[in-house]
């Protein structure tokens, strides 16, 4: 039995890009001294798997070469799966976030010092069922935790929106730049700054001291172990998944797909005056840290890139590590795509 006050963490978005280098920092900052920490992992499970399996296996297979062990040191720590992670099953698609009543209960039963809401649906599509999807995960969702952390003892709540919620406005943004008339490029945009809208109001109105923070593209890691590391292809690396996808039906096996060459004959169309704002994981999640331990009072952040990774830059670098020859670049989409090029357009 532990004794003492411990201080106690909860995630949303753990099992994400940023939410698991989150969880990573917080293990590793407080390595020496596990036994005055607890970390709620507030998510759901996935393709059969319970979130409590989830979260191991991301601490053994991902979390093990941010933290500097072994699997087998990890699987050799079971404090850390029985004392320090403790997982509630929580899903921001349904109205009551399907908390157990038990699980309820143990999170009223001492107080949160900071609750971080990571969890978010990332989709630039302007379907009709993609907008119903984001508003349920994105705005409903949000609702959700707010009213969760409203019943619970919570000592400050940091809120991760996105540096696109200022929608097409030029110049220089500020962290805190609201604009409820803004135009945006997409629907995901919009309802994160719905999102953002619904924690401020929520702060002034129930005094809970919140933080937010406002990421670009979050993009692979730059500081820890394994340099550029991703969990999965998203965002921009669907880009890398098509074509990875192409090249495995290409060459019918996945063993050494990387080293053998393939030719796909394909024109690729972007702007290369232009770029992507990436962050990385890692430094996102160190920052994120740092400021919401820190006795500063409330506060919006960026967590953003000083410069572009320009497009003529980065394309180039991620077909040849695909081992892929015969892309080329073009100003314009061509009227005569092929069927490769048809495929790409179609799930952009």
């Amino acid at each position: 039995m532990l004794k003492g006050k411990r201080r106690r963490f909860a995630i949303t978005g753990a099992t994400g890009l940023l939410g698991s280098n989150l969880l990573f920092e917080i293990v590793k900052r407080n390595i020496s001294g596990l036994d005055k920490i607890e970390i709620i992992i507030l998510g759901r499970g996935k393709n059969n798997l319970a979130i409590e399996q989830r979260i191991k296996d991301l601490m053994v297979n991902e979390g093990s070469s941010y933290l500097g062990l072994s699997k087998d040191e990890i699987l050799d720590t079971p404090f850390l799966f029985k004392n320090v992670i403790r997982c509630v099953h929580l899903d921001l698609d349904k109205p009551d976030l399907g908390i157990s009543a038990e699980d309820y209960d143990y999170l009223k039963a001492s107080p949160i010092d900071i609750v971080f809401h990571v969890a978010a649906l990332t989709d630039f599509r302007s379907s009709e069922e993609t907008i119903k999807a984001l508003r349920r995960t994105n705005v409903m969702g949000t609702e959700g935790v707010l009213d969760l952390v409203s019943a619970l003892d919570v000592k400050q709540l940091c809120y991760v929106g996105s540096a696109y919620s200022c929608g097409k406005e030029k110049g220089e943004i500020r962290p805190d730049f609201i604009n409820l008339k803004q135009e945006f490029r997409n629907p995901y945009e919009a309802t994160k700054l719905e999102a953002e809208m619904l924690v401020r109001m929520f702060s002034e109105e129930k005094g809970v001291p919140c933080k937010y923070f406002r990421s670009s593209t979050i993009c692979g890691r730059l500081m820890e172990n394994e340099i550029g590391f991703i969990n999965k292809f998203d965002v921009f690396y669907a880009w890398a998944a098509f074509f990875l996808r192409a090249k495995l039906k290409q060459t019918g096996n996945l063993d050494g797909i990387y080293d053998r060459p393939a030719l796909m004959e394909a024109r690729i169309q972007y702007n290369e005056r232009s770029g992507l704002n990436v962050v990385p994981a890692d430094y996102a999640a160190k920052v994120m840290y740092a400021v919401s331990t820190a006795e500063d009072g409330c506060g919006s952040y960026h967590l953003v890139n000083n410069c572009e990774t320009l497009h003529g830059q980065y394309i180039p670098i991620m077909f040849e590590t695909l081992n892929i020859q015969g892309l080329k670049h073009v100003d314009s989409i061509p009227s005569d795509m092929n069927k490769l090029e048809r495929d790409r357009k179609s799930v952009v």
